[in-house]
C-alpha cells in the first residue's frame, strides 16, 4: 500500500465556495479534499471514489505545471496513482491498461525522486510500483512470454536496490530519532525547558503558517516498525522473484540463487534484530519469511541445487516455528497449503524418471494441504474471501490426488479412492464459485468444478471423450473452456489422457 504523507489543516468553519489556488498550499488542500472524499466513497461506489481520486492528481498536475519544484505536489500526485493503479476496487475502474496506468505511476515517483532522492516514503512507493510492473510482465502468457520474466526479474532487481537505499535512510534518521530523544531525555532530566523538543519528540515539524487555513506537514519518526515494514517488503520482493526463478528457470543469470541466497539470510538476522521486543510483529515476520524459504527452495530443487530431502526438511521447518503460530493464523493455514501444493507440483515437474517413486510423498503432501485448508476455514471470523480460497484450493488438491490414480502415477490408494476425491474436488469448486467476489475465480471454479463432475465418471470408465457437458458449462464460451482445459492438463490437475 502506497505510503501516504501526513498534512494536519486548521482552519476556520466557513461556508463551501470556489476555492482559490495560487499557491502550492492551495493545491495541496484541494487534492487532499478530493482524497478524503473518494475515501469515503471508496466502500460504496467504485467509480465515485474513482472520479475523485483522479480529481486528486489533477489538481497536484496542475499544481506541479505552477510549483515544479514542489516535493509534497510530487509525492501526492505520484502516490494517488499508486494507488489507483494497486487497489482492487480502483484498479476494476481503470479505463486503460493496467500496465499504462503503473507506467504513469513509475514517471510521477521518478520525478518525485529527482527534487527529493532519499525521500524514504517515495523510495519506498517507487519500488511497489516496480514490484507491481515485474508481477504484471510474469503474468504474460503470450509468445514473448520468456523475455518478459526475463524482464521482470530485472525489474525485480531494481525494486530491491531502491528497497535497500530506503531502509538505509530510515536507519539513519532512526539513529538520529533515538540521539534526538536521548538529549531531550537529558534536558528533561535537568529541569531545562524542552518545549522545542517535545515537538521532536511527537514527531511534528510545522512548516509555514498562513493566516486562513493553516497546514502542517507531519513528519512522523522513523521507528522500528518502520524498519520491520521495509525489510518485510524486501522479502516479499525476494518472493515475487523466486517464483519467477521457479516457473521459468532461465529467467535470470545463474548467480542470480546464491545472490538471493545470500541476500536472504542477511535480511533475516537483520528483521531478527530490529524487531527484538515487538513481539506483535513476530507472526507477521514468521510468515514473510517462511513465504520466502519456500519460494526458495522451489527454485532450488527445480533447477538442481537441493535435494528433496532438503526441500522437505527445510519447508516444513520454516512452517513449524513457534512464532508462526500457524494452528491459529488462517494466512499462516493458507500459505502453508500453497506452499505444499508448490511441492506437489514441483515433485511433478521433476524428470526423475519414475512418477511412482515419490507417489507416497505427493499423496501426503495434497492430504496435508487439505487439511491446513479444513483448519483454516474453521477458524472463527474468517473472510468469505479467505473462505472462497480454501475451498478453491481444497477443490485444487483433490485434483491433484484424484490425477494420481492414473498413469504414470497409478498410485494404489488413489486409485481405490479417485471418484469420491473427483466428487470432494467438484463440492469444493461449487463452494468456491459461490463464495467469490471476483468474477474470473467465480468463472474458473466453475468450470473446474464441471470437469470434477466429468472426472467422477471418467475415472468410473463410463465417460471417455465426451466433454459436451464441461464444454457447455463454460460461462465464456467453448474456446475458453478448451483453454482451460489445456491448461488443467499442463499443471497435472486431470490426466493427460482427458483429450486424447
Amino acid at each position: 500500500m502506497p505510503k501516504p504523507k501526513s498534512f494536519l489543516k486548521q482552519s476556520k468553519a466557513k461556508p463551501k465556495k470556489e476555492q482559490k489556488l495560487d499557491t502550492a498550499d492551495d493545491f495541496q488542500s484541494a487534492g487532499v479534499e478530493f482524497e478524503e472524499a473518494a475515501g469515503k466513497w471508496r466502500a460504496g461506489d467504485a467509480v465515485k471514489s474513482m472520479r475523485f481520486f483522479q480529481r486528486a492528481v489533477d489538481v497536484y498536475e496542475q499544481g506541479l505545471q505552477k510549483f515544479p519544484q514542489s516535493i509534497d505536489l510530487a509525492y501526492n500526485k505520484a502516490r494517488v496513482q499508486l494507488e489507483i493503479a494497486t487497489h482492487p476496487i480502483l484498479v476494476d475502474q481503470l479505463q486503460r491498461p493496467l500496465r499504462d496506468a503503473l507506467e504513469e505511476a513509475l514517471a510521477s515517483h521518478q520525478y518525485t525522486l529527482q527534487l527529493d532522492p532519499e525521500n524514504a516514503d517515495a523510495l519506498f512507493n517507487t519500488s511497489q510500483v516496480l514490484t507491481a510492473i515485474a508481477e504484471l510482465m510474469a503474468s504474460d502468457e503470450g509468445d514473448d512470454a520468456a523475455a518478459s520474466e526475463a524482464e521482470a526479474v530485472k525489474v525485480l532487481r531494481e525494486a530491491l536496490e531502491l528497497q535497500s537505499k530506503c531502509l538505509n535512510v530510515q536507519e539513519r534518521k532512526y539513529q538520529e530519532f533515538l540521539e534526538q530523544e536521548r538529549i531531550a531525555s537529558e534536558q528533561e532530566n535537568a529541569g531545562d525547558d524542552v518545549t522545542a523538543d517535545a515537538d521532536i519528540r511527537d514527531g511534528s515539524e510545522s512548516g509555514s503558517v498562513e493566516e486562513d487555513g493553516e497546514w502542517f506537514n507531519v513528519v512522523e519518526p522513523v521507528t522500528r516498525d518502520t524498519l520491520v515494514d521495509t525489510v518485510l517488503a524486501q522479502l516479499g520482493t525476494l518472493t515475487t522473484l523466486c517464483s519467477i526463478m521457479s516457473s521459468s528457470p532461465g529467467a535470470a543469470p545463474a548467480h542470480t540463487f546464491p545472490w538471493v541466497e545470500e541476500l536472504s539470510t542477511s535480511l533475516f538476522d537483520k528483521v531478527q534484530a530490529i524487531s527484538r521486543d515487538q513481539s506483535d510483529r513476530l507472526q507477521e515476520i514468521a510468515l514473510a519469511r517462511a513465504n520466502l524459504v519456500s519460494a526458495l527452495l522451489e527454485a532450488g530443487y527445480k533447477s538442481g541445487k537441493i535435494d528433496v530431502e532438503t526441500y522437505k526438511r527445510e519447508r516444513d521447518a520454516a512452517f513449524a516455528t513457534t512464532e508462526l503460530q500457524l494452528e491459529r493464523s488462517i494466512e499462516g493455514l493458507i500459505a502453508n497449503a500453497r506452499s505444499l501444493l508448490a511441492f506437489n507440483s514441483a515433485l511433478l515437474d521433476a524428470d526423475n524418471g519414475d512418477a511412482q517413486s515419490q507417489s507416497t510423498l505427493r499423496w501426503n503432501v495434497l492430504t496435508a494441504s487439505i487439511a491446513n485448508l479444513k483448519a483454516a476455514s474453521a477458524i472463527q471470523g474468517i473472510s468469505q474471501d479467505d473462505l472462497a480460497t480454501t475451498h478453491l484450493l481444497r477443490g485444487d488438491a483433490s485434483l491433484y490426488l484424484c490425477s494420481m490414480a492414473f498413469p504414470p502415477t497409478s498410485h494404489q490408494t488413489a486409485v481405490n479412492t479417485a471418484a469420491q476425491n473427483a466428487k470432494n474436488a467438484e463440492v469444493y469448486y461449487k463452494n468456491a464459485s459461490r463464495l467469490t467476489q471476483d468474477q474470473e475465480e467465480k468463472d474458473v471454479s466453475s468450470i473446474k468444478s464441471a470437469v470434477a463432475q466429468y472426472l467422477q465418471a471418467y475415472s468410473q470408465g463410463q465417460a471417455h471423450g465426451d466433454l459436451s457437458n464441461v464444454l457447455n458449462a463454460s460461462p465464456r464460451g467453448q474456446g475458453w473452456a478448451i483453454s482451460q482445459l489445456e491448461d488443467m492438463i499442463s499443471e497435472n490437475l486431470v490426466p493427460q489422457s482427458l483429450l486424447s
